[in-house]
């Protein structure tokens, strides 16, 4: 019954969780016109933009597992509703939305650096980069997001086809690039980033046990066993900037 219930109210919880997205760019923009970002308003700034766009990413990786999880919960309990994959799609129609959200709080993240610590001089941007290697880490995973972004509209996966969902497996190593920069950017002795590191272990723990499931009915089967189309109505996946 609550699987039925969210199914019918997928488009009021896509806009709720797109209000939700907003809410840390609102609340800088107000601390920022208040000026109550306390003594260094750039770290407080950089500070949220970044953990606000790791946490997007990792949680648009997390749809694919979590709606598997709930098609076999639903299966389990005998629910009436929920029990195919097809039933959680207004779930999978979030991943677009966060990655989008994902990206663009990691374009400011980098736009503020840019901006007020190196004083937007190319020159200094690029010694920086090579001076410092957790700048490089995060710009390398600002690059591999751009992509993904570009070609997250629905007439990019057509034009693409089978080298869409190739070319938005990218999430992938982007996704260990980001907790990479957020390790080497923290100071001695903090384990901040031990939460998310295991989220991320846990959420790509999946995917290869997944990839391993399909490799061995390939094997028993005598002929490959393709990936999930992108969009295809009958549940299966359709990835997003910083998916799955």
């Amino acid at each position: 019954m609550l699987a039925a219930w969210l199914d019918a109210h997928g488009r009021a919880l896509w806009w709720v969780a797109c209000v939700g997205c907003a809410v840390p760019g609102l609340w800088l923009a107000f601390c920022t016109a208040g000026q109550v970002l306390g003594p260094n308003p750039l770290e407080s700034l950089l500070h949220v933009t970044g953990e606000t766009a790791r946490t997007l990413l990792l949680v648009a990786l997390s749809i694919t597992p979590l709606r598997d999880a709930a098609g076999w919960l639903s299966r389990r309990v005998r629910s009436r509703h929920g029990k195919r994959l097809s039933d959680w799609n207004w779930l999978v129609r979030m991943r677009r939305m966060f990655g989008l959200w994902c990206f663009a709080y990691a374009f400011a993240h980098a736009a503020l650096f840019f901006e007020f610590d190196l004083g937007r001089d190319l020159s200094v941007a690029w010694a920086e980069l090579v001076e410092k290697p957790y700048l490089m880490v995060g710009a390398i995973a600002l690059v591999g997001l751009l992509p993904l972004a570009v070609t997250s509209t629905r007439s990019m996966m057509v034009l693409l086809g089978r080298h869409w969902a190739l070319l938005h497996r990218l999430v992938y190593p982007v996704s260990l690039l980001v907790l990479a920069h957020e390790w080497m950017t923290m100071k001695a002795g903090s384990w901040d980033a031990v939460p998310a590191t295991l989220v991320l272990c846990i959420l790509l723990g999946h995917r290869l046990l997944v990839s391993a499931g399909r490799i061995r009915a390939a094997g028993h089967d005598g002929v490959e066993v393709p990936e999930r189309l992108p969009g295809d109505r009958s549940g299966q996946e359709l990835r997003a900037p910083g998916t799955r």
